[in-house]
């Protein structure tokens, strides 16, 4: 958000400014959003499946995922498995091989506890068949650093938090869990392709940008036309690249799909977070 917020204001003809509304996995700060006036000026960051997990999870949450009008998504960052660089697990299959097996009960670090991370890690021990424990930690940077550590020997984590490190040959990602190649990891196989079965990439963070519900449509054009141009400008594309930032721009009606089928995905599965 602050590298968009620092390419904005040449397209929003404004400032824009960024407010941390820290807490509960995200939910003090859509809470927030929800509850603000719809008059264009007060927005914030989205990230699915995250909220729609929150919402399955504590349904007594006060806000509802109706009371937004999504702006667009900016952001894909895909869920990948890692291990260390002299990992005696050279493939995704190795791993899979032993993690097949109830009496080894591999640790897996990763987010958690209900997080869209441990979502997507769960999602495809379901489909492979695996007896993996998951061990939560606060954020992926947290999960990676127990891998370096040696405390696990493979970890769960977002692309973007992993990509420094991958890029710094201390740790490989043995598959992505996303439905195409990815260029910022040409040589990751998808899971669905590697393991021959469809595995969904439920746990793949998605993340943009919405308004409290009632925005008027000029408005809320408004702010769709100037984000697309910034995700399409090139220096903001150039530093999102450095960053390890996959962009994916999603206009508001598609970004409105995505969420309702994010919401079917994540309530078809959320009884493996239980």
């Amino acid at each position: 958000m602050r590298l968009i917020s620092k390419h904005a204001s040449s397209f929003l003809g404004q400032t824009l400014v960024v407010e941390n509304k820290p807490g509960a996995g995200g939910q003090i700060g859509w809470t927030a959003l929800a509850k603000s006036r719809p008059d264009g000026y007060s927005i914030g960051a989205t990230s699915l499946p995250s909220m729609v997990i929150i919402k399955a999870m504590r349904p007594e949450t006060p806000f509802a995922l109706d009371d937004f009008k999504y702006i667009c998504n900016i952001q894909i960052d895909p869920i990948v498995w890692l291990v260390k660089s002299d990992s005696r697990f050279k493939t995704a299959n190795d791993f899979v091989i032993q993690a097949s097996d109830p009496q080894k009960k591999i640790n897996v670090a990763g987010d958690g506890p209900q997080s869209n991370v441990q979502l997507q890690h769960l999602a495809a021990a379901k489909v492979l068949g695996l007896s993996t424990n998951y061990v939560s930690f606060n954020g992926s940077g947290p999960a990676i650093t127990a891998l370096l550590g040696g405390q696990v020997e493979i970890a769960a984590a977002t692309l973007s938090a992993a990509m420094s490190n991958i890029e710094a040959g201390k740790i490989k990602a043995l598959v992505v869990f996303n439905d195409e190649p990815l260029s910022a990891i040409p040589d990751v196989p998808t899971a669905s392709k590697l393991f021959g079965k469809p595995i969904p990439s439920v746990g793949m963070a998605v993340r943009g940008l919405a308004a409290p519900k009632g925005i008027p449509d000029d408005k809320l054009a408004k702010l769709e036309a100037a984000f697309r141009k910034v995700s399409e400008s090139k220096a903001f594309l150039d530093e999102a690249k450095e960053m390890g930032i996959v962009v994916k721009f999603m206009g508001s009606a598609q970004t409105e799909a995505h969420v309702k089928e994010s919401t079917k995905e994540v309530e078809a599965l959320k009884d493996l977070l239980k």
